[in-house]
């Protein structure tokens, strides 16, 4: 057998991170060579210079983890072998798997090579060196704290060449990181980790503003709000230091002169002063409500005079001073009413808005003599059912947000909530019994898409790895298992799978030349299976259909309306009927024009 030989040197593996172009057209190269004649090895290996083994450490007695773009191409190898030059690691030196892992034992520069086999193609070979190295000692330092807009930098050790790696979510690859959020970092150095890690901590700048100095009624305890990013509290109560250290402070009889002193790390020490005191009179009960949900566009109305009827003065969180205030938009409202003219009493009403949420029914099937509750709750308002046929009349036009349906028909809400409308149609039918059936067992080619259907009058679908649709895709041999069911019971089916390397597979290359040269100008399927009712279409990336063939032989030439389509990639779609399997196959993928 024949190899290709590819080293994967550093200088490749720095291309193949900074952009995607080399990466492509080798893997185009490889492809090609495997599975279409006329490109010879020699071309091939002058191609090839960005394939790459990955992985993810260079750090001595960590696992790394291995692997390489050449496997995660269409096409399946037929054998993998990966060596890793550490035998006397104690470790296992050698695998199969795709992503491989492996721990070196001592640093040094070792040998890893990727051996990629396809049938009846020369073997390629990928290799390259890595040099395992011990964790860097490194201190960064203490902790950093930052207020408001500042930001700071971290340094890392200079070395000379060393390739840096920070674990933020930038592209920095030097020794100095500039900072501006908050965060744990770290960095690599020549593709292992320092042995330190430093916090960043960023806090808003504090705000303390306990609110005006109120005289309370005796029954109405008040709640002082120091909250602040980061914050340690301290309070005092009439110069005298208090025994909580909480971020809101609950205010009682006598009351008294308030102080809250709130020092965020970076920033400073920031306090408010605010007097409480608490009248004799025992105010009455005050309440302006619950919290309303509204519709979009809809006005709310907060009276506080309709509930405090002896209410003198009003203090609205909006700066109003009248009895009632409008709110056009969510929000947390408060007010501060005075209670002839003594003391003040205070309550706050949280307003939400509901989004343009519709109504999302779905036709569905009881079992006789079942009843199926439909819920329509937008909050308060006016809800109108109607059904085809009509039911009972204790049914009909209830006005309530719920509706119980216990009979066949096509049944209509209209809900009406503030200014806002929503409305739904479904249709219940009767079943007598559950009655489904899923996919007989199957054989596939390999590399055949393939979706179980569940037929017959479910609603709700489980399958083996929690999906609810109608439909699962396969993608590998195995038994498949699906719960259905409606308002008559559940029943659990089971079909078996299989894939199989069948002797003939529809395969299409991921890139061609359409350069006129007479070597893979055209793409189309490279071996044309038995089958029937075949289709084959392309589209560019804006989905324009480009290209459209009913015929296998015929293959795209990369031209659309006459004229030469750009290089870039191209989204593909096959339909056709396996005369060997009798079953429909739909297959997609990409392909690269390469100019």
């Amino acid at each position: 057998m024949k190899t290709i030989l590819i080293n994967c040197t550093s200088m490749a593996r720095r291309r193949f991170r900074a952009s995607g172009t080399c990466l492509r057209r080798s893997l185009t190269c490889i492809i090609l060579s495997l599975l279409v004649a006329g490109i010879s090895p020699s071309v091939c290996r002058a191609q090839t210079t960005a394939d790459t083994i990955n992985f993810s450490s260079t750090c001595v007695n960590s696992m790394i983890l291995f692997g390489s773009p050449l496997l995660d191409t269409f096409f399946t190898p037929n054998s993998i072998k990966w060596h890793f030059g550490d035998p006397g690691s104690g470790y296992n030196d050698s695998s199969t798997a795709k992503k491989p892992r492996h721990t070196f034992a001592a640093p040094g520069a070792y040998n890893i090579t990727l051996d990629v086999g396809y049938t009846g193609q020369p073997l390629i070979r990928l290799t390259t060196t890595i040099n395992v190295i011990t964790p860097l000692n490194y201190d960064f330092g203490p902790d950093i704290y930052l207020c408001g807009s500042q930001d700071t930098v971290l340094k890392a050790p200079v070395i000379p060449g060393a390739v840096y790696v920070w674990n933020d979510d930038s592209l920095s690859t030097t020794p100095v990181l500039p900072v501006m959020k908050s965060g744990v970092y770290t960095v690599s150095v020549n593709g292992c980790g320092v042995t330190d890690s430093i916090g960043v901590f960023i806090s808003d700048t504090p705000r303390i503003d306990l609110g005006k100095d109120h005289v309370m009624c005796d029954s109405s305890n008040l709640l002082l709000n120091a909250a602040s990013q980061n914050g340690q509290y301290t309070w005092l109560l009439d110069g005298n230091t208090m025994p909580f250290t909480g971020d809101q402070l609950l205010t009682h009889y006598p009351g008294g002169k308030y102080v809250a002193i709130v020092t965020v790390p970076g920033c400073g020490v920031f306090s408010d002063t605010v007097s409480i005191t608490y009248a004799q009179p025992v105010g009455p009960s005050f309440d302006l409500g619950p919290d309303t949900l509204l519709c979009p566009k809809q006005v709310f109305v907060l009276n506080a005079k309709a509930h405090l009827p002896g209410a003198t003065a009003f203090d609205w969180s909006t700066g109003s001073a009248d009895s009632a205030i409008s709110i056009p938009n969510p929000g947390n409202y408060w007010v501060f009413a005075t209670y002839n003219g003594q003391c003040q009493v205070t309550d706050s009403v949280l307003v939400t808005y509901r989004g343009d949420k519709p109504l999302d029914f779905h036709d569905t099937a009881i079992c006789q003599g079942s009843t199926l509750t439909l819920n329509a709750d937008f909050g308060s308002g006016t809800y109108n059912w109607t059904s085809i046929p009509a039911q009972r009349d204790d049914q009909n036009q209830t006005g309530q947000s719920t509706y119980f349906v216990y009979k066949s028909g096509t049944y209509a809400i209209l809900a009406q909530v503030g200014q806002c409308i929503y409305k739904d149609t479904l249709t219940v039918r009767i079943d007598d019994s559950l009655k489904v059936s899923l996919t007989r067992d199957t054989t596939l080619c390999d590399g055949e898409d393939f979706w179980l259907q569940v037929a017959g009058n479910a609603d709700t679908y489980a399958w083996q790895d929690s999906s609810s649709s109608m439909s699962f895709k396969v993608e590998q041999s195995g038994i498949y298992t699906v719960v259905a069911q409606n308002g008559c019971g559940k029943d659990t089916l089971t079909t078996t799978v299989n894939l199989t390397a069948c002797s003939c597979q529809l395969l299409l290359p991921n890139a061609f030349t359409p350069d006129g040269d007479g070597r893979n100008d055209t793409f189309r399927p490279l071996h044309a299976c038995e089958m029937t009712e075949f289709q084959l279409a392309i589209y560019d990336r804006y989905g324009e259909m480009v290209f459209r063939s009913l015929n296998p032989d015929q293959g795209w030439d990369g031209t659309f309306h006459g004229s030469r389509v750009p290089s870039g990639s191209f989204v593909w779609m096959v339909h056709y009927f396996n005369t060997a399997t009798k079953q429909p196959v739909f297959r997609k993928g990409t392909v690269l024009v390469v100019r």
